[in-house]
């Protein structure tokens, strides 16, 4: 879920530009963490952010952004197979030389004009394509990449990239299995937004957002209410009538919204629905844990927070991965099957020790400072 941000910097010649892309909000968010870390940097770093697909063309963007969602929605199995087909991908590949042409005549034209001295990227076709115009001799400005996922996959490898920030030493041992040099990754956790590292207690959220000390159950869809059939899950948890309540967000959905509404609440289980929020540090405190699918960035969120998971739906592909790494860290549950999913829930909220334990284990994993720490490198490569 995204959160408002600091306004950018307007571009200017020896800034940093920041490349990222709308399709799952977490890039996006991803971005403007860091603008806010280069922000507090003494002295601040001068930034701007560009959704990178505009510059192939803003209306076909948007469209397919739209595309992106109904696919992963309602298509998963046509997604997964695409993640897979492009996981181990030659750089040189045609596929590969086609993405690292989307944009470019436009994007160096952008870069010719503003001069940044830096150029850092949340999503991988942008790196792709500042990597083939610095092999091609048209740029010369350091090529950085926040790898916003707890995997590898072939679309963020590229020859001419300076740095990689990855979240986890797993994502840094597979970078280099693939060839790339022990200095050019570092492991600094994916950036999230400031208020992520210092976020309020539970008993500030609880007053904050006017709700109940009783176990509370964060429940996201993601942005775009991307687990499909999101309303019918909250329906089949708070069938379990359970002494507990469920801060349901629909994110940018506004349909999402209005059938959460409809939800008949009966028994001991409240429901209170949400739509956009941008402080959404105040719903993490508040709850004990978080249901929903395995984002990045949502994963970081929680992390930073201490908050335990109880993964469902995950998308296939990346979001897998990152289920997988919060599961092996003891950090959150995995739920596979449907017919699963009520007793996983019943469980999480009556046995505290449960959700405490994996607390903990989120606590030990989590990088809060990421954001901080990725500015700091970014000033060093803009000093050179």
């Amino acid at each position: 879920m995204e959160v408002d941000a600091a306004r950018p910097s307007q571009g200017s010649a020896d800034g940093v530009l920041l490349l990222s892309a709308m399709y799952g909000e977490g890039h996006r968010r991803a971005a403007q963490a860091v603008g806010l870390a280069l922000d507090a940097l003494h002295p601040p770093l001068v930034h701007w952010e560009e959704d990178y697909f505009d510059f192939v063309d803003r209306r076909l963007n948007r469209l397919i952004a739209r595309t992106y969602v109904l696919s992963v929605r309602h298509a998963p199995i046509a997604w997964r197979a695409f993640y897979r087909g492009t996981s181990q991908i030659s750089p040189d590949s045609p596929l590969q030389r086609f993405l690292n042409s989307l944009g470019r005549h436009r994007l160096l034209e952008h870069v010719q004009t503003r001069q940044p001295r830096v150029v850092l990227n949340t999503f991988p076709t942008p790196a792709g394509v500042v990597s083939t115009l610095k092999e091609r001799g048209r740029l010369d400005v350091p090529n950085l990449v926040v790898v916003t996922d707890y995997t590898v996959h072939s679309q963020w490898l590229h020859q001419h990239v300076d740095r990689y920030y990855v979240g986890s030493e797993a994502v840094r041992e597979g970078l280099l299995r693939r060839g790339l040099p022990d200095e050019s990754v570092l492991v600094t956790g994916i950036p999230v937004h400031p208020r992520f590292v210092q976020p309020p207690t539970r008993e500030e959220a609880l007053r904050h957002l006017g709700i109940d000390d009783r176990p509370t159950v964060l429940a996201m869809a993601g942005a775009y209410g991307m687990i499909g059939g999101f309303p019918r899950i909250v329906e089949e948890l708070m069938a379990e009538d359970l002494d507990c309540q469920i801060l349901a967000v629909a994110g940018r959905d506004p349909q999402l919204r209005e059938a959460l509404g409809q939800i008949p609440v009966k028994g001991r289980t409240k429901l209170v629905v949400f739509g956009f929020v941008q402080e959404m540090e105040y719903l993490y405190a508040a709850c004990d844990f978080v249901f929903g699918k395995a984002g990045g960035l949502t994963v970081t969120e929680a992390l930073s927070c201490h908050r335990p998971m109880l993964i469902y739906r995950p998308i296939p592909g990346q979001e897998q991965v990152n289920a997988a790494y919060i599961e092996s860290a003891g950090a959150g549950t995995w739920v596979r099957q449907a017919e699963d999913l009520r007793q996983a829930f019943r469980r999480m909220c009556q046995d505290p020790g449960l959700w405490k334990g994996q607390a903990d284990a989120a606590r030990r994993i989590a990088r809060p400072n990421a954001a901080a720490d990725i500015a700091k490198d970014v000033a060093y490569w803009h000093g050179r």
